[in-house]
């Protein structure tokens, strides 16, 4: 198969991939989350406030969110259990928005089903460590809410399990919802329009990325690449071929997927390479999206709180990505 040819299946599929993907978001499979914010509330001890916050970031992230930092505004919810809430978000925000609209489709059509799949598991298992420790702590530690009343009423009444009617009022409307769940034109259209913002983001770096690194390897250049990043990269097992990729994620993610994807092709690096490699990649991605929003809409939203609730989260991001790259090098 000709560059030109593999490039044209390459977006045609992407194209495909991200707009069943938005279609099937769309259509609210995810909106039964009534039970689940029963369980959480009564396994994480946090109040239902937090809860309703957590799996709205599962629709929205920006959000869920914000509707934190009302309740926080408001004193219902302390600094602690704000920042056990975010990290907390972190899995069910990569579940629902980051991963399944976007970058799953285009690392399956990428790197294949097999490779893309093992790489969309990692980044879910990479979240999830995030979420599950976060989970642990607030279940052991003491509750610390600014609001006396929200103490008093949490340590009566959660332990007969979940309460609140305003909290309960969205999940069981989600529920409903959820209940009446059938595809329609209207949804359809939805996740088309849905689909476009990404597909314009995303579509032009990786055609470019692909025929930028088609050209590269045709001149050799990844031999000069490779002599001069060589040494870190020996150290954790990668080629110096993989620097290329390593440095296009910091553009988008999106690029960093179709360098892997020209290397493999070429026979360049193997998947077990290609793994770390992204996973080292996504961690340059969490960084630029810190520095670029994250930091910024923390303290949009919670003022200079927003600063340490933006170092507790990346750090957060950071030691998980390093912990999985760490059994993909042990284990694979």
């Amino acid at each position: 198969m000709s560059a030109l040819e593999y490039l044209f299946r390459t977006v045609a599929l992407m194209t495909i991939g991200v707009v069943v993907a938005n279609v099937v978001m769309e259509t609210k499979m995810l909106a039964g989350i009534d039970r689940p914010a029963q369980f959480l509330c009564r396994a994480s001890n946090l109040p239902d406030c937090c809860m309703v916050s957590l799996f709205s970031c599962l629709i929205s992230p920006t959000a869920g969110k914000s509707l934190l930092s009302e309740f926080y505004r408001k004193g219902e919810v302390g600094e602690k259990e704000t920042i056990l809430t975010i990290l907390m978000s972190t899995f069910p925000v990569v579940l629902g928005e980051s991963l399944f609209r976007v970058q799953a489709p285009i690392a399956i059509v990428l790197l294949g089903p097999a490779l893309g799949s093992t790489y969309v598991l990692l980044n879910l298992f990479s979240s999830f460590i995030q979420s599950f420790t976060a989970l642990l702590y607030s279940k052991t530690s003491p509750p610390s809410t600014r609001n006396p009343a929200e103490a008093t009423r949490r340590k009566d009444g959660y332990k007969d399990g979940y309460k609140g009617p305003k909290g309960a009022e969205v999940l069981r409307g989600a529920a409903e919802e959820n209940d009446r769940f059938k595809i329609k034109r209207k949804i359809v259209m939805k996740g088309i329009e849905r689909s476009i913002p990404t597909l314009k983001r995303t579509l032009p770096i990786v055609a470019g990325t692909m025929i930028l690194m088609d050209v590269i390897m045709s001149i050799g250049g990844m031999g000069l690449l490779g002599s001069i990043f060589d040494p870190p990269l020996r150290l954790l097992g990668l080629p110096g071929d993989c620097a290329a990729p390593l440095a296009m994620q910091f553009v988008h993610f999106s690029a960093g997927y179709a360098s892997v994807a020209s290397l493999l092709a070429s026979g360049a690096i193997t998947e077990k390479q290609a793994l770390i490699t992204l996973l080292i990649g996504s961690m340059a991605v969490i960084t630029s999206i810190y520095l670029k929003y994250s930091l910024s809409m923390y303290v949009s939203l919670f003022g200079k709180f927003g600063t340490k609730i933006a170092a507790i989260g990346y750090l957060s991001s950071m030691t998980a990505k390093i912990v999985t790259i760490f059994l993909v090098m042990t284990f694979f």
